[in-house]
């Protein structure tokens, strides 16, 4: 997560959502901001919330017999804000070891799961790295098939699906907002001004982008076959609630880049 002390607001980058760009937009806009987790060489991370808050010391360390319960609450307590509406004030107080802290505002980005994961295989496959990795789902995507590059992901589980990345029944998930990844502009604007902060004056770049205008989907759904539902039962939220709940802010239709689109 890239971190704004003063304004008390983090970007948490899920991979292949245009961090790279919204970084350094973010930096723009925070100049305090920094990685509460540094990558040796990239000026990105994909650090999950949870990790984070525990990192900045803001959430204890959920025992599993824990978990459950206080997933349950706090998820009680972030439909209830949200249904009351936008005049709860950002971030919350919450009392650890006895100091009262306020949790982040939170900021993410969310992509339809299929192309998300399409466009992480094409880039891992085709990545320079300057010594091959070691990681297995990494090494299946750079020199196995994409139908088993998938089974790892959403069966084996080597990827989060955004509920667990992005915390979603944890205690910052009441002031968490998710762009919508093909209406990052206007949604950018809007969450900046529900929470109070300067707009930035450039608009996005094209950082890190790949060749996804000519990118065959259909190709890919085909040798997907038996993992397509796969996909969709380990992205349930995105396509359940996900999908009417990100921010796509005004004039979406307008709103894809011209000439292509982030990845």
């Amino acid at each position: 997560m890239l971190y704004s002390p003063s304004m008390n607001i983090g970007f948490a980058h899920y991979p292949k959502t245009a961090g790279h760009s919204l970084t350094k937009l973010f930096r723009e806009v925070f100049p305090d901001a920094s990685l509460i987790e540094k990558h040796p060489r990239y000026e990105v991370n994909h650090l999950s919330v949870r990790c984070s808050l525990e990192r900045l010391g803001l959430v204890e360390r959920c025992r599993p017999s824990q978990s459950s319960r206080r997933r349950g609450i706090a998820r009680a307590y972030a439909d209830l804000v949200r249904s009351l509406g936008s005049w709860i004030p950002a971030g919350h107080e919450r009392s650890i070891g006895g100091k009262t802290l306020c949790l982040p505002r939170i900021i993410g980005v969310v992509r339809e799961p299929f192309e998300m994961l399409v466009s992480l295989f094409e880039y891992w496959r085709g990545y320079d790295f300057c010594e091959e990795p070691s990681q297995p789902l990494i090494r299946c995507a750079r020199t196995g098939s994409f139908h088993r590059f998938l089974e790892m992901a959403v069966v084996e589980h080597a990827v989060q699906n955004y509920r667990e990345f992005f915390d979603l029944d944890g205690p910052a998930s009441a002031h968490t907002r998710l762009l919508d990844f093909n209406a990052l502009e206007p949604a950018v604007l809007q969450v900046c001004r529900e929470f109070g902060v300067e707009a930035p004056a450039d608009r996005l770049g094209f950082l890190n982008a790949g060749p996804s205008r000519h990118r065959d989907l259909g190709r890919y759904r085909a040798e997907a076959g038996t993992m397509l539902p796969e996909v969709r039962s380990h992205f349930r939220w995105y396509y359940e609630e996900g999908v009417h709940v990100m921010i796509k802010g005004v004039g979406t239709e307008a709103s894809a880049p011209a000439g292509g689109r982030r990845v």
